[in-house]
């Protein structure tokens, strides 16, 4: 069995366990960045997330490494990435259509710098034809 569906295990195995220090950054209306570092924090990513999404990712996530998926009715995109025990995830708000999350990963995978929250905002952009919101004041 893979390691990321060990995760999940470890955090419904373990009682009272609420969770860690997670970095989770919104740069701004659209564009979210998730590090979970433990086995309970990716735990935490895999609850949170709609049955739809969740399904299947961490077997998909052992075997490729990152996984992309869409989610039509909250018209969100993802991008998973196992990056050694840790995983990360980015996330756009407002994609419209499977079109658009297409386009939006293909800009992802095929890039050859790093994803951060300039080439994610950017990336959105060129994908949706939209421009990305401020973050709202809190």
């Amino acid at each position: 069995m893979g390691c990321f569906v060990n995760y999940k295990k470890a955090l419904l195995n373990t009682p009272g366990m609420v969770g860690g220090y997670m970095l989770e950054k919104t740069y701004n209306g659209i564009v979210q960045f998730t590090l979970a570092t433990t086995a309970a924090e990716i735990a935490q990513v895999f609850e949170r997330l709609p049955d739809g999404v969740s399904k299947g990712l961490a077997a998909e996530l052992d075997v490729a490494g990152d996984v992309h998926r869409y989610d039509a009715e909250a018209k969100r995109a993802y991008y998973f990435e196992k990056v050694g025990t840790n995983l990360t995830v980015w996330s756009w708000n407002d994609v419209q259509r499977p079109h658009e999350a297409g386009e939006l990963i293909f800009l992802v995978v095929s890039s050859v710098a790093s994803l951060d929250e300039r080439l994610a905002s950017d990336f959105y952009v060129r994908a949706t034809n939209r421009p990305v919101t401020p973050s709202p004041a809190p």
